[in-house]
């Protein structure tokens, strides 16, 4: 069964009012939703509130999103950005300290893991914003990461190389090599 498919089953199923069907579809796109609120620089709590706020919007519009559910993640990303703009234009969210709360920390005994998101921390917001949505789990799809960046889908592809180039170079200058994973 595709992807594609298993989505549909999916939103026909909670669209339908079965509790298995949310469930699956929080988690499916959770990680992606909330992970996009987060990149937009919001704290815990607001991140929470556009998150919230992004599922009660498809609970209100699934009906209508019934010949769309093969995009389904694209637009709970789209969603996911415009109701973190709204939160932060509204002056009602709380930014996070730092771009990302839980790089702050640096662990202990893990020097390179320390340097490396020290190194996350002095990118440009754009590149923290898609690579902490290029991380979810599962992987966004290439329209999902449009969508959450608010980028034409054939910018993805290039933004993503650009941003993994200055990653990487910046990597180099304090004498990290890339992993072959850290492609």
């Amino acid at each position: 069964m595709g992807a594609s498919i298993e989505v549909g089953d999916l939103a026909r199923a909670a669209a339908a009012g079965d509790p298995h069907g949310w469930n699956g579809l929080v988690e499916r796109f959770g990680a992606l939703v909330w992970s996009t609120a987060r990149a937009y620089g919001l704290g815990p709590d607001a991140g929470a509130d556009a998150a919230q706020t992004t599922w009660l919007r498809l609970a209100e519009q699934l009906d209508r999103l019934q010949d769309q559910h093969d995009r389904l993640g694209v637009w709970l990303a789209a969603t996911a950005r415009r109701e973190s703009l709204r939160l932060l234009r509204a002056g009602g969210a709380e930014e996070a300290v730092a771009p990302y709360p839980a790089m702050r920390a640096e662990p202990s005994g893990h020097e390179r893991e320390a340097q490396l998101w020290r190194l996350v921390r002095d990118l440009p917001e754009d590149c923290r914003r898609l690579l902490r949505i290029l991380s979810t789990v599962p992987a966004p799809s290439q329209e999902e990461m449009a969508a959450a960046l608010d980028l034409p889908v054939a910018r993805v592809p290039a933004a993503r190389a650009a941003c993994l180039r200055d990653f990487h170079h910046r990597m180099a200058t304090i004498g990290i090599k890339a992993d072959a994973d850290d492609s």
